[in-house]
C-alpha cells in the first residue's frame, strides 16, 4: 500500500491512542486481468482503545485534527445475516418478496441490501422491512471512472466485491454467520417430492451450523447453484401470496460442474469475500467446497421457464410456510398494501438473456473473444417504470504516492431513464488526473 493509515481512539484520560494500521490488498476486481479501469480493494486493521465502542477516527497523517470520525453500527447478536449483491435495474418486486421472506423463514434475522437503482415499488417494500428492523438499506452509487453503459456491467464488473467486503465488515461485530447471495438465490436444501424437507431439516442456519461442525477448520463454505423453473405471478401486494411457487416443478440436476458460486462464512474467520469465492482467511481456517448433492443454492430467476437436465422438486411446503408468515406480516403493511405497484417488465430481459446465453455457449468452446464479456449485453429500454437511484458526488485527491476517492452528497432520488443510476461526477480534487 502506497499510503499509511492511522487510527485514533480516545483513552480514559482523554488522550488519543494512535496506532498505525496494517493494510493489505484483498483483490483487484473481477475484471482486473482485462480491464484497465479495474480498482484494487484494500482492508486496514489497527488497534483501538478497548473503550472506543462509540466512535474513533482514521486519517492518513499522524495528526488527529486531520482525521475523519467513524461511528460504529450497533446491533444485537445475529446468528445468520444475509449480504445481498447491489440491487439495480434487473430486480422486480415479486422476486424481492420471495427472497426476503424465504431468507427470514430460513433463519436469517437481518438482510443487508445495497441499492444502486430500483423500481419505486421495490424501494417502498425495502423501506417497510427496514422499519421493522429486518433489513438494512445501504446506498450504493456507481463508481465515477467507468466505461460500461450497461448497469449489469457496472455492478458485476466493478461494484460487487467492494459491496460484499463492505457488508462483511459492517456485520462482523454482531454476526455469527454471513451468506453472500443475489436476491433470487436461496439455500433450500434438497426439495425432493417425497421428502418431508421442512419438518425434518429446519432452517438454513441449522444446515450451515451442521456443515461448519462437519468441517471444523472451515472459515467459509462454497456452494453451487442450480437454476429452477420459475415464473412470476402478477398481483398487487394486497393479493400477493406464494402459491405460484407450487408451479415450479423442476430444477437443474447436480451434474459434474464443480463451479462454486455462492459463499457462506463464519464472520470471525474471514477478512474478505470476492463475489464467488472467499479471499483472506484468519490463520488456521480454510475455504471448503460443499458438494452439490449435499447442499446447493436454488436460482429462482424469472426467465427460467424451463431448465436443462431437469429433476423434479416440490415447493408446496415452502409455499405454505411462506404464506403463513406473509399473511401475518401483511397486517402490519396497512398503509402500503393497497398502493399500486410497478408492473414487472420481465419482457425487457429477453434480449439480455439471449446475449448472455450466446456468451455462455462460446465460453465452452476454444474460440473465446477476450472482449466478449457480459457487460457488452443490453436490454431493451422500458422507460415507463418509475424508479429511484443512488446519486453521489466524488472528491478526488492525491496524497503522498496514493490516490483517494471520497463520496459526498449521497442521496436516493429519481433515477435516470431506463431505471439507471447516474455515473457520479468528480466535483473537486487536488491533482490533474485520476488513475
Amino acid at each position: 500500500m502506497e499510503h499509511p493509515l492511522y487510527c485514533f481512539s480516545k483513552q480514559p484520560d482523554n488522550r488519543y491512542l494512535i496506532s498505525h494500521a496494517t493494510v493489505q490488498r484483498i483483490h483487484r476486481g473481477k475484471r482486473a486481468s482485462s480491464d484497465i479501469c479495474a480498482w484494487a480493494g484494500h482492508i486496514a486493521e489497527c488497534e483501538l482503545e478497548v473503550h472506543a465502542f462509540k466512535e474513533f477516527r482514521i486519517g492518513v497523517t499522524p495528526a488527529v485534527e486531520d482525521a475523519m470520525i467513524v461511528t460504529l453500527d450497533h446491533e444485537p447478536r445475529h446468528d445468520l445475516v444475509v449480504c445481498m449483491a447491489p440491487m439495480y435495474i434487473y430486480t422486480d418486486w415479486e422476486t424481492l418478496l420471495v427472497g426476503i421472506e424465504t431468507w427470514l423463514a430460513l433463519g436469517a434475522t437481518k438482510i443487508i441490501v445495497p441499492v444502486q437503482s430500483a423500481s419505486s415499488s421495490c424501494y417502498k417494500i425495502l423501506q417497510e422491512y427496514e422499519r421493522r428492523g429486518l433489513v438494512i438499506i445501504k446506498t450504493w452509487p456507481k463508481w465515477p471512472v467507468l466505461s460500461d453503459s450497461n448497469p449489469n456491467g457496472l455492478v458485476l464488473s466493478r461494484g460487487i466485491e467492494e459491496s460484499h467486503v463492505n457488508c462483511l465488515f459492517t456485520v462482523k461485530p454482531w454476526a455469527n454467520m454471513v451468506a453472500f447471495s443475489d436476491i433470487d438465490d436461496l439455500l433450500l436444501g434438497l426439495l425432493k417430492p417425497s421428502a418431508k424437507f421442512w419438518a425434518a431439516l429446519g432452517s438454513s442456519f441449522d444446515q450451515f451450523q451442521g456443515l461448519f461442525a462437519e468441517h471444523p477448520q472451515a472459515g467459509s463454505l462454497l456452494f453451487e447453484h442450480r437454476d429452477v423453473q420459475f415464473q412470476l405471478p402478477a398481483p398487487q401486494v394486497a393479493t400477493f401470496d406464494f402459491n405460484f411457487l407450487t408451479e415450479s416443478k423442476h430444477k437443474m440436476n447436480c451434474n459434474v460442474w464443480r463451479m462454486k458460486t455462492r459463499v457462506v462464512v463464519n464472520a470471525s474467520r474471514v477478512d474478505s469475500v470476492n463475489m464467488h469465492e472467499t479471499g483472506i482467511h484468519r490463520l488456521g481456517y480454510v475455504q471448503t467446497r460443499i458438494p452439490c448433492r449435499q447442499a446447493h443454492f436454488y436460482h429462482l430467476r424469472h426467465s427460467h421457464h424451463s431448465v436443462s437436465t431437469p429433476v423434479p422438486i416440490d415447493m408446496s411446503n415452502l409455499a405454505a410456510m411462506l404464506n403463513k408468515s406473509w399473511y401475518s406480516r401483511l397486517e402490519s403493511f396497512q398503509e402500503f398494501k393497497n398502493v399500486p405497484l410497478n408492473k414487472s417488465s420481465t419482457e425487457s430481459f429477453e434480449d439480455f438473456d439471449r446475449c448472455m446465453g450466446a456468451i455462455n455457449d462460446e465460453h465452452w468452446t476454444l474460440h473465446v473473444s477476450r472482449c466478449l464479456t457480459p457487460h457488452v449485453c443490453f436490454s431493451r429500454l422500458k422507460r415507463e417504470v418509475d424508479c429511484v437511484a443512488a446519486r453521489a458526488e466524488y472528491d478526488f485527491f492525491r496524497s503522498g504516492s496514493g490516490y483517494f476517492l471520497q463520496t459526498t452528497n449521497v442521496t436516493i432520488t429519481a433515477s435516470d431513464p431506463n431505471c439507471e443510476a447516474p455515473v457520479p461526477p468528480i466535483v473537486s480534487g487536488n491533482h490533474y488526473f485520476a488513475p
